[in-house]
């Protein structure tokens, strides 16, 4: 196979992955080996699609500049089939708990499997998101303590201090002796 023409290039088999993007609503699809070719859509076929116009564009133009090309990664033949040794105590307990949920002990271990990776996802995002929340906290509490919300008008009862000096922890509720001072 020549690899210097666009057409024997364009038909080798560059893997593609395929994700989610939640905070654009859109899935993309890049592919691993070449370095920005990567297309979006909203459906999987229209990504995936999109993402082959991208291949071609992105060898079409290597080629008319005579850069490298990298050669497809090989992709990994899985046949679903694995086999793992585990004790016995804990065989006997995934069959036992397979029994209770009225399944087989295969889908007993593909089911606590996919919700251990769907699990680590969730924790990713949930602490990606905790981490935003703790930025917007300080913000907040910067802004307070300099007295730079335009229009807003901070009583000098402590509640400012309270606020930088706690950092974090800046949008719970403040001291009851702060309160009471506002009151009386």
């Amino acid at each position: 196979m020549n690899l210097n023409s666009f057409e024997s290039l364009n038909a080798l088999n560059y893997p593609v992955r395929i994700e989610y993007d939640s905070e654009d609503s859109l899935f993309v699809a890049d592919f691993l080996d070449l370095p920005g070719c990567s297309a979006s859509g909203s459906t999987i076929t229209e990504a995936f699609n999109r993402a082959q116009e991208a291949k071609a564009e992105w060898l079409r133009v290597a080629l008319e500049q005579e850069l490298p090309i990298p050669k497809p990664s090989k992709t990994g033949e899985y046949s679903g089939r694995i086999l793992v040794r585990l004790p016995e105590s804990l065989h006997s307990m995934l069959a036992s708990r397979a029994s209770i949920n009225g399944t087989s002990l295969n889908q007993y271990i593909v089911h606590l499997l996919s919700a251990g990776i769907v699990g680590e996802e969730v924790s990713r995002k949930l602490e990606a998101l905790t981490d935003h929340i703790q930025n917007i906290e300080r913000q907040i509490a910067s802004r307070f303590a300099s007295g730079s919300f335009p229009g807003v008008q901070v009583r000098d009862v402590g509640l400012s201090s309270n606020f930088a000096q706690r950092g974090n922890q800046s949008l719970r509720r403040p001291p009851s002796s702060a309160i009471d001072a506002a009151i009386h």
